[in-house]
């Protein structure tokens, strides 16, 4: 059996979604499950009611009060729901929550093979430091012969602050082999644990763009053109190229994670955005303007016409897999200046992108097909 660290219960839509591709695509092979460990410092982060445990009483004060204005927690409630029932029916029904290694290492004898990623399960800033579990540090309580792998694990940038070096060269030795979802960050990992690495795509890119369309198909799509917006973070360059696509298009702009950021004064807020309805309205849009790395893996898996703004701390993932798809144009530099409908009638070479992606592809399930299965049979 195979035993799957990763992200899952984070309500996110890359995080489940990615979730879903690795555990489908493993599943075929072996029985494969994820183990329900949810480290306790990342647990307030999903709360309806969430908070910085890092602000002071008036800091979070102010916060909460801001979520439960009726509009806020409504819409709040409605994307906990929808998380909610995609976990629940395709990741697991498991409720129990493990909180360390030694709850892992008890929780079930019958994992020979221990998965560890993708997702940034390696970045301390957004784990709050690192969580042992995501290293196998229960490894040396386990019986001899199992196997621990890191697929597509990532740090989300090419390396991380020079405090974490020691503990991280340390934690890195209870894996039998290593990969990682950036090429960019295998020079300071090598660095650290001396040996050669593998560099495979995000488990998304597992399955074909028809197995993603299941999930959404016999579902009504909006009637009226919009662009799709996706983001982790607010960009002033992105939005005024926001204000210019909606102005020389015409299409309203969708904006698919909870209204957090308004980009332009029409903007439009999807209530409750989960899983499938962000692949549907992703999948449906005319164009797709994001700073996220799954909002861009799903742009290039739909082919739809897209732009890419860089995440201001975590841009390296997103320009790898660029760089991977031969789209580095897709990238917008933020010395540039907005380019509006100039940007969007630029024709993307669809063939070349799906070739070069293919050659990524074949490695990566020849990497899971050599370090994962074939060990474990």
């Amino acid at each position: 059996m195979i035993g799957i660290l990763t992200f899952y219960w984070a309500d996110d839509c890359g995080a489940m979604l990615q979730s879903y591709a690795l555990k489908t695509y493993l599943g075929r092979y072996e029985p494969t499950i994820f183990i329900p460990y949810f480290p306790k410092p990342l647990r307030s982060r999903y709360w309806l009611l969430r908070y910085d445990e890092r602000d002071n009483v008036l800091r979070r004060g102010i916060k909460m009060a801001k979520q439960l204005r009726p509009r806020n927690f409504y819409r709040s409630c409605v994307v906990k729901y929808r998380m909610c029932c995609f976990r629940k029916k395709y990741l697991t029904q498991e409720r129990k929550r493990l909180g360390s290694s030694k709850e892992i290492f008890e929780f079930a004898a019958d994992i020979d093979t221990y998965v560890v990623g993708s997702d940034q399960v390696w970045n301390p800033e957004i784990t709050s430091g690192f969580q042992e579990g995501y290293f196998c540090t229960f490894r040396k309580w386990e019986k001899k012969g199992k196997l621990y792998v890191s697929y597509a694990a990532s740090m989300g940038a090419e390396r991380l602050n020079r405090q974490y070096a020691e503990a991280l060269r340390h934690l890195l030795t209870h894996f039998d082999v290593i990969s990682l979802r950036e090429s960019l960050a295998v020079p300071y990992i090598q660095s650290l644990c001396g040996e050669e690495l593998s560099v495979v795509l995000d488990p998304v890119f597992l399955l074909k763009r028809e197995e993603w369309m299941t999930l959404f198909e016999g579902r009504s799509r909006r009637k009226k053109k919009y662009i799709a917006v996706y983001d982790t973070e607010y960009n002033v360059t992105m939005a005024k190229y926001l204000v210019q696509l909606e102005r020389e298009t015409g299409f309203e702009i969708l904006n698919l994670r909870k209204g957090k950021y308004c980009w332009t004064e029409d903007t439009r807020d999807v209530v409750g955005c989960g899983p499938t309805e962000f692949l549907e309205l992703l999948f449906h849009a005319e164009y797709v303007v994001t700073n996220s790395f799954h909002g861009t893996a799903f742009s290039i898996l739909f082919h739809k016409p897209f732009t890419v703004f860089l995440h201001s701390e975590r841009g390296a993932r997103v320009r790898d897999l660029l760089r991977v798809a031969h789209l580095e144009e897709r990238m917008a530099e933020k010395e540039k200046s907005v380019k509006g409908m100039e940007e969007m009638e630029t024709k993307i070479n669809w063939d070349e992108a799906d070739r070069a992606l293919q050659e990524e592809i074949g490695r990566s399930r020849d990497f899971i097909q050599r370090e994962i299965l074939a060990p474990a049979r």
